[in-house]
């Protein structure tokens, strides 16, 4: 019991067999079964694992043993991602409880029953499982394939309503297939690197196209793709399997976050994407442990043992994606050995995306030439992404963000540099000189100061890009 209360979430490779007495007659190979882990020692007395729904399989055999003896050989097991409580099927949906499984075995509010094999109706075996498929949406879409009429179960909610069933929806990807980051991207992994790591300072859209280029590769099925963020408290108990309270008398192993996603990518035919935020916030090599090694393309389909004693694999399809910002301190720790695995693509401030921002956020024509030379003076003393002026649409946001947040990022950077503050402060005070004329109502002829003509559009720095229109993607962070 214990073998299967820890066994890795998917499908299983092993049959499971038992022996028992008292099998229902409509018990018949072919026949679909959820695996409930009970009690084994039909006294109530608390066990070492959780007691409830843990797989769904096939009865592939029942054979007479003996007189009344049988022995029950199940296939086609899917092990769910954790064990199903018999009060989560209460608590999910208590009308839905009431309306189809109150009577139910096992799972029915009464039933104390000691049978090995008890039998559900086949409305009730469809109930349990849409939800479950709400429950784990991981598991979702095999839940929904196996199980007949799952699919039609309409869920009731706390007023009583029907509601249908939620799939899970498929994600939209806001870039073009000829995207060059994505290209590059591509173009990488079937060079067969172990891993791709988006480089660049905050706001040059890493976050964004690693994701992007996640839900490409995935077309857009959120069970292929997954997103977790490093920090300093991140541990290799995290990322790869670790000992969690198994609410009972002690503990026991599960999979994290890279063996779930191997599995799934190990039943998979297509890539299956684990992407990795903030890669250098912690220390990389003590987080992926042995997944630093056999993440190579050279290693993958390989045999290895994890601390625990476990064997396990990377599948060839399992797809890690990261990012990075150069200027952290904890990237000097990242050690060659982890260096290597992973091919760089670097993202720097775009101009051209920054003026798509203002122009699709309706910014006035005369905005651009201040602040697009604003932002291309900055970087001659730091970089800064062009994701910061994502949501500028006129000249009081350009005020507001240098405001609240661009002047702090230099008074951080350049504390010990009075000189170098002065000089950026002083292209803020040109910049907003500037727009400031735009908010002001032109004055009459004749009746301004001498020489004031109205508003003043500066000339662009990017080398005659048209004013009028955004001429790519819009990529923010």
């Amino acid at each position: 019991m214990n073998e299967l209360a820890q066994a890795p979430p998917g499908p299983y490779a092993l049959p499971i067999s038992f022996t028992c007495a008292q099998v229902p007659k409509d018990f018949n190979v072919g026949s679909q079964v959820w695996v409930w882990m009970g009690s084994d020692n039909n006294k109530g007395v608390a066990t070492d694992w959780t007691q409830g729904i843990r797989a769904l399989a096939r009865c592939q055999a029942k054979t007479l043993i003996a007189s009344k003896k049988f022995k029950i050989v199940l296939d086609e097991v899917l092990i769910l991602p954790r064990t199903i409580e018999k009060s989560e099927l209460l608590s999910f949906s208590p009308a839905t409880y009431a309306r189809d499984l109150s009577e139910a075995a096992i799972v029915g509010l009464n039933n104390y029953a000691s049978q090995v094999v008890q039998m559900l109706t086949d409305k009730e075996f469809a109930t349990v499982a849409a939800i479950i498929a709400e429950l784990l949406p991981d598991v979702q879409e095999d839940i929904l394939q196996r199980v007949a009429g799952a699919d039609s179960i309409d869920l009731l909610n706390s007023d009583g309503h029907a509601t249908a069933l939620k799939k899970t929806d498929t994600l939209t990807s806001q870039i073009s297939n000829d995207d060059p980051i994505l290209n590059l991207a591509s173009q990488l992994l079937g060079d067969g690197w172990g891993g791709i790591l988006l480089t660049g300072a905050p706001g040059t859209g890493k976050s964004f196209y690693a994701r992007e280029i996640g839900i490409k590769l995935t077309g857009g099925d959120r069970r292929r793709m997954r997103e977790v963020q490093f920090h300093p408290s991140y541990q290799y108990e995290d990322f790869v399997e670790g000992y969690v309270p198994d609410g009972k008398q002690g503990f026991r192993l599960v999979d994290k976050h890279m063996l779930e996603m191997a599995e799934i990518a190990r039943n998979e035919k297509g890539p299956v994407v684990l992407v990795i935020d903030e890669f250098s916030r912690t220390d990389p090599a003590r987080v992926l442990g042995e997944t630093m090694t056999y993440m190579e393309s050279s290693l993958r389909d390989k045999d290895f043992y994890l601390p625990s004693g476990r064997r396990v694999q990377i599948p060839r399809n399992l797809v890690f994606l990261a990012t990075m910002n150069p200027d952290d301190r904890s990237v000097d720790e990242i050690d060659a050995a982890m260096d290597r695995r992973w091919a760089k693509i670097a993202l720097s401030p775009d101009v051209k995306k920054l003026r798509d921002f203002l122009i699709l956020n309706g910014s006035p024509s005369a905005m651009l030439g201040p602040a697009i030379d604003f932002f291309n003076g900055l970087q001659k003393y730091l970089e800064i992404g062009h994701a910061f002026f994502r949501t500028v649409k006129d000249p009081e946001g350009l005020t507001r963000l240098w405001n609240s947040q661009l002047q702090y990022i230099i008074k951080k950077r350049f504390r010990f540099d009075p000189d170098t503050q002065h000089e950026i402060e002083a292209l803020w005070v040109a910049c907003e000189a500037q727009i400031k004329l735009i908010s002001q109502p032109a004055s009459p002829a004749g009746t301004g100061p001498a020489g004031s003509v109205g508003p003043i559009e500066t000339e662009s720095t990017v080398g005659g890009a048209d004013p009028n229109g955004p001429t790519g993607p819009v990529t923010p962070k």
